[in-house]
């Protein structure tokens, strides 16, 4: 019986065949296993392990490569978890188990099991990938898509595969009931591969119609998958080695009675017949080893394939061969930057230098993962492979990326889970999507900064911040539905939802607006006038500090716009205006007496500053002093800090510091108390870097009062108060 192989034999299972010769399902179980029968080995395999008792470390471990090479990794992982706990299997189980657990995300167990091959055959550096692989996989799931796959309609519960370009269609290979030869595969249980094509828009949305390629491509082994020149008028395609015999077709076998692969070259295209006309093989094919997986560059002069022939790094390594005249000339390995120890096969080109591949022999999520490698024709190299990422690899087995000419988008294949079983062909679209959101005041329409966004959707959550003029731009996953929550403290918080389900470009961005209700009942506007003209000062600076804050709130205003904040009860805020040339005096906002909850109350208010000018006199508000002291208060020091500030800004200036009392207490008391007071000031300036030169100090006691009182008890305690004042005048700019 001839053994047909396809996808190459992965790995040529030589585990020695031995046990209890009386056992006849274990017999027939070892016999389908060496002619590559493995799905119908199963049921041998499973029922020696029902039927007989003790250990069964070789059955289990066969019961693993079984269901590792029909596409099961669940059973694969059951039954290698039993096998190597025993001894007696080879290396190469702890490898598989590695591998099969990776595909199912098991990655710490992986990297053990993997470990354990590595100490045993330290020379093979797949297995360093493979451990590398495991460390960074968490990684690789959480990083943002870059772009969505999306799973076609024609696709079946058999195994579709193997997507290529042909102008408009799609042509792929499928073992499915759309199969023509009605014979079955041993190793799968499933219909030979035959070669199939839909048609397809250019927005990637295909038939659900596809139909067997014209001409004489399928046959009743396997056919497939293809490759296509720029314009489809030269076809390369993997099949099933076969020679007529007699009056058909039938597979030609090695010494071992193993049937391999190789490529066939149809030329001569019918446009209106839709087929070939002509025929041949490749001109390296070889019955005693695979030729598979063709890649042909746009311009047709260079051909890369997989094979497993003798003197390759690994399992199956990828060939070049170049046009010369009508033939090819002798393959080239890629060499080790692409080889691995694994299997390197599916290679596509992107464009004439740009090579994609599946390899499950490099750090990867799992299974065949795709990458891309370019060719540097000058130095005869090829670049590092790159990861494709997600959403194109998956823990899975993904492959046959292929991107339609000059565009972001096209095809890939995988057997990850779906709708649909076995292997799948997908839509790609490579993508960035962004969000671009702005964090609004509702009231004063400000951009609020520090405000905390919560992005949810399917794929996960995580957490940003806006920035200070409350814009945040971040990446989204393609496809996902979000729930965005906005918080921040003094604000309502806010969700909205949106979809970055729509873009179709390759990038894209999703404006959206989240305006934040304050969570008070203060509003404050403040509108800043110059004092002698009364008209609007000339875009002032306004700064808004708030106690036990740590921080201040500053908004540039346009000439006469209004200032506008919204205040938390039981806070008093301050604030005043900067411009060049002026001094504007602090203003106290007290918000203490205001419950929250009630109506909200507007204050608004008028803030005044005064041009900077030799002579003139200007008021230092809220310096406040203990009765019949002269020591500067906690207190007095943001408006005195700001004094400070000004001198700084200006250091030709220099000032005279008037301190002034009310009317209560003797006059020579209250005049020593206000130089007591002045020179106190003085003092604070000197200790905050202001040259003595530059200061003066004079106190006036109760002698030049804002408010004259005919009798002391007469004036109020706010008068008192106005009286009780500390002044600066201008001497020197």
């Amino acid at each position: 019986m001839k053994k047909v192989s396809y996808i190459f034999s992965l790995i040529l299972l030589l585990i020695p065949v031995y046990g209890n010769a009386e056992n006849k399902d274990l017999l027939k179980a070892d016999y389908l296993y060496r002619q590559f029968a493995f799905h119908d080995a199963i049921p041998y395999y499973e029922k020696v392990v029902a039927e007989s008792a003790g250990q069964h470390a070789r059955v289990y471990a066969r019961l693993g490569d079984c269901y590792r090479l029909t596409k099961d990794p669940a059973q694969a992982v059951r039954w290698y978890a039993m096998a190597v706990q025993s001894t007696d299997v080879p290396e190469d189980t702890k490898l598989h188990y590695g591998e099969m657990l990776m595909m199912l995300q098991q990655y710490e167990e992986a990297a053990r099991m993997l470990r354990q091959y590595q100490a045993a055959k330290p020379g093979d550096r797949r297995a360093a990938n493979l451990i590398r692989g495991c460390e960074i996989a968490a990684e690789l799931l959480q990083q943002i898509p870059e772009g969505k796959a999306t799973l076609l309609p024609f696709n079946t519960d058999g195994s579709d595969f193997g997507p290529a370009l042909r102008q408009n269609d799609l042509v792929f290979t499928t073992d499915s009931v759309l199969g023509i030869g009605g014979k079955k595969d041993n190793w799968t249980g499933n219909p030979f591969y035959n070669i199939y094509m839909v048609s397809c828009n250019n927005k990637g949305q295909c038939g659900n119609d596809p139909e067997p390629v014209g001409g004489k491509m399928n046959t009743k082994y396997h056919d497939g998958p293809a490759a296509f020149t720029a314009g489809g008028n030269r076809m390369f395609f993997t099949r099933t080695t076969q020679a007529k015999q007699f009056f058909s077709q039938q597979p030609v076998s090695d010494r071992t009675g193993t049937v391999r692969l190789q490529i066939m070259i149809a030329e001569e295209y019918d446009t209106a017949g839709k087929k070939y006309n002509k025929i041949t093989p490749f001109r390296y094919n070889d019955k005693d080893y695979s030729t598979a997986h063709p890649a042909v560059s746009p311009d047709g002069s260079m051909l890369v394939f997989s094979s497993d022939m003798p003197g390759g790094a690994g399992q199956t390594d990828l060939y070049l061969s170049r046009r010369e005249g009508d033939g090819w000339t002798q393959p080239v390995n890629l060499g080790p930057t692409v080889n691995t120890e694994g299997a390197e096969m599916f290679p596509v080109f992107i464009d004439n230098t740009t090579l994609s591949f599946s390899s499950n022999g490099h750090a990867g999520l799992g299974g065949l993962d795709v990458y891309y490698t370019r060719r540097d024709e000058a130095a005869g190299t090829w670049s590092e492979p790159v990861n494709a990422g997600i959403p194109v690899n998956s823990s899975y087995d993904d492959m046959s990326l292929t991107l339609y000419s000059g565009r972001h988008d096209g095809y890939f294949a995988s057997n990850r889970p779906a709708a649909k079983k076995g292997d799948n062909i997908y839509h790609f679209i490579r993508q960035e999507v962004y969000l671009n959101l702005q964090v609004l005041d509702s009231v004063s329409g400000r951009g609020i900064g520090q405000a905390a966004v919560l992005l949810k959707s399917d794929a996960g959550q995580r957490r940003e911040t806006s920035g200070g003029d409350g814009r945040l731009i971040t990446r989204l996953f393609p496809q996902a539905l979000y729930e965005v929550a906005v918080s921040k403290e003094g604000y309502r918080a806010a969700t909205i939802r949106l979809s970055a389900q729509q873009p179709d470009r390759e990038r894209d961005t999703i404006n959206a607006v989240v305006r934040l209700l304050p969570d008070l009942n203060i509003i404050y506007t403040a509108v800043v006038v110059d004092e002698t003209s009364r008209q609007p000062v000339p875009q002032p600076l306004v700064v808004m500090t708030r106690d036990g804050w740590g921080k201040a709130d500053s908004a540039l205003l346009e000439t006469g716009a209004v200032y506008e904040r919204a205040l938390e009860a039981g806070y008093t805020y301050h604030v005043y205006a900067v411009k060049e040339n002026y001094y504007g005096n602090e203003k106290v906002i007290p918000a203490k007496g205001i419950k929250p909850g009630g109506a909200p109350v507007r204050i608004n208010d008028t803030i005044f500053m005064k041009r900077l000018s030799v002579g003139e006199v200007y008021r230092v508000d809220n310096i406040y002093y203990d009765f019949n002291k002269a020591d500067i208060r906690e207190d007095a020091r943001p408006a005195l800090n700001r004094l400070v500030e000004l001198l700084n800004r200006y250091p030709a200036m220099s000032i005279q510091v008037n301190a002034h009392t009310d009317c209560r207490g003797k006059d020579a008391y209250n005049l020593r108390l206000s130089q007591a007071r002045a020179a106190s000031v003085i003092k604070y300036l000197q200790q905050h870097g202001i040259d003595r030169n530059r200061l003066r100090s004079q106190g006036f006691g109760e002698t030049n009062p804002i408010h004259p009182c005919r009798n002391c008890d007469v004036c109020t305690e706010e008068q008192h108060q106005m009286n009780r004042r500390t002044e600066f005048r201008i001497t020197a700019m």
